[in-house]
């Protein structure tokens, strides 16, 4: 049985709180917040909500959008699962039949729905299985295992080692922040990852204001950590950290360029490591790159040389026919503004009738 329903809605938050409670998941990425503010807002935001005929429950949130083609909105829709670590949660008794027939019912809505694409990003925890799309490798990942104190500091590359040890001659000094953070860490942290931004150029989308990460935090006292690096009770280093009942998420962060050569970035990642090893978490995620082993991907191994993962994402396209108008579509509107025609051929992006550029 599939029930689907509004997150924009009391009623719908309701029963989708209810359904997170019922299923007790910690993982901070399902948080309604964490969708609120880091992922895209609750406009067209809805839930599968899917009781299977054994008894198992699947709850899976995400964007159903209608497709826009020329400022002009078709009758057709997309649906995608929210940015970082999400798709379907699964009931502990799961079976593969079951995920299967939530598939089955879930495409058949689409069908009956007019919902030509579907794009999903699965968590590390395996949860692409039985994926009735195509399932990609998009990235790698790192999860490192938290281990031993001593035996995670020798399986470190040399070069976090070194620069660990820059910091502490260095005389910096951490704090991390957790269940209780006030404004003021709040405030510190924000300062910090603002000017990373205006340093790095990033896009719109992650300047955040300091209201929206102090309704995260103060909403989500279990489920977020602050880690500040200080160098003469100077803060010039800090990281939101995401956390779930065994896993820190390195999440967000930044670092005042004037301090770089004490190497504050590499003490960050081991002061919050050691953090979570004593709170008995068992890994801590850093993610990947911005490609499948780029820079930023090579940085992050370096703390844990062993433990890359995959990261899947799904995609489907339920009507190959309105898919292909759809791209044929906006490639009347790409060679009629100077763009270059879209490339069925082209996985680089999904769906492709979406690509901006």
């Amino acid at each position: 049985m599939l029930n689907i329903y509004q997150l924009n809605t009391e009623e719908g938050i309701k029963q989708y709180q209810n359904g997170l409670s019922s299923l007790e998941v910690s993982e901070p990425h399902y948080l309604l917040d964490y969708l609120t503010v880091f992922s895209g807002g609750m406009q067209d935001l809805i839930c599968f909500s899917f009781l299977s005929s054994t008894g198992q429950v699947i709850i899976m949130p995400g964007y159903l959008k209608p497709i826009v083609v020329n400022n002009k909105i078709t009758d057709y829709f997309d649906f995608s699962t929210p940015y970082g670590y999400t798709g379907p949660v699964f009931s502990s008794g799961i079976t593969q039949s079951d995920i299967k027939e939530f598939w089955e019912t879930v495409d058949q809505w689409y069908l009956d729905n007019n919902v030509v694409t579907e794009f999903v990003r699965f968590n590390l925890s395996g949860n692409h299985i039985s994926y009735s799309g195509q399932v990609f490798p998009t990235m790698l990942n790192v999860k490192g295992e938290i281990i031993d104190e001593d035996k995670q500091w020798t399986s470190f590359d040399h070069k976090v080692r070194k620069n660990v040890n820059r910091a502490k001659r260095e005389s910096l000094s951490s704090k991390i922040f957790f269940n209780e953070i006030d404004d003021a860490t709040i405030l510190d942290f924000h300062s910090i990852y603002i000017k990373t931004m205006e340093r790095t150029n990033a896009q719109e989308q992650f300047f955040y204001t300091l209201e929206q990460f102090k309704i995260f935090v103060n909403n989500n006292r279990n489920n977020v950590a602050i880690c500040t690096i200080y160098f003469e009770e100077i803060p010039i280093s800090a990281e939101l950290l995401l956390v779930s009942d065994d896993t820190i998420f390195s999440f967000l962060g930044g670092t005042n360029e004037l301090y770089f050569d004490k190497r504050p970035n590499d003490f960050l990642k081991v002061e919050a490591l050691n953090w979570a090893r004593n709170h008995n978490k068992k890994y801590y995620v850093l993610g990947g790159g911005y490609g499948f082993e780029d820079g930023i991907f090579k940085y992050k191994k370096s703390f844990f040389p062993n433990d890359v993962v995959k990261y899947y994402t799904g995609r489907k396209i339920l009507n190959k026919d309105i898919y292909d108008e759809l791209v044929e579509k906006m490639n009347i509107v790409r060679l009629a503004t100077g763009q270059s025609e879209l490339d069925s051929n082209d996985e680089s992006f999904f769906p492709l009738y979406n690509k901006a550029n």
